[in-house]
């Protein structure tokens, strides 16, 4: 009988650990989104679907190059912090690289992609903006009608705080997705 305990114990502690890294996931997310500052990040096309999760909006995002400081070696794939400060149209653009976390949170955990002489290509945490499945492939092709060279009006937000980032909201012709989809219609 004691055996049967211990084992139901230890499933119940197995269930309970399966269920708290989605739950923390949800809950740091939410967090970020309540809580972080927002930025506005112009955009680029790409191609949409996930056989896991669904459809969803392909983004390319414009600004995920920045020179390389004087001295500084980079590995591909490293793990760096990106710098983020508002330019003077109020989109957001890299103001620099760090190895070590930066203080405040005005700030993206990137990885390098590669590096050229003096810049650095990274990979950002946001390129998919997911959405309900009927609305998607209409949302893509909006995307791509408005994100092409002489009319790229599409951007979206992106929420960060503490090096994490979130996408918010999707933007075309400067509303969001869903009021520009049923404009459309």
């Amino acid at each position: 009988m004691k055996k049967f305990i211990y084992i139901l114990g230890l499933f119940f502690c197995l269930a309970l650990l399966q269920l708290v890294k989605p739950i923390s996931t949800i809950i740091r997310y939410e967090t970020i989104l309540n809580n972080g500052k927002q930025f506005r990040f112009k955009t680029q096309p790409v191609d949409p679907y996930d056989a896991f999760r669904g459809r969803y909006v392909a983004l390319g995002v414009e600004e995920n190059k920045t020179p390389l400081p004087e001295g500084l070696k980079l590995r591909h794939f490293q793990k760096v912090y990106a710098l983020i400060k508002e330019d003077d149209k109020g989109f957001a653009k890299i103001a620099g690289l760090s190895i070590e976390r930066p203080v405040g949170d005005d700030y993206i955990q990137v990885r390098v992609s590669y590096c050229s002489r003096n810049e650095a290509n990274l990979i950002l945490p946001f390129n998919r903006y997911y959405m309900e499945e009927t609305l998607a492939p209409a949302a893509e092709r909006a995307y791509r009608g408005h994100n092409v060279r002489g009319n790229q009006d599409a951007y979206i937000t992106v929420r960060v705080k503490s090096g994490d980032a979130v996408v918010e909201e999707l933007y075309i012709a400067g509303k969001p997705i869903l009021e520009f989809l049923k404009e459309q219609k």
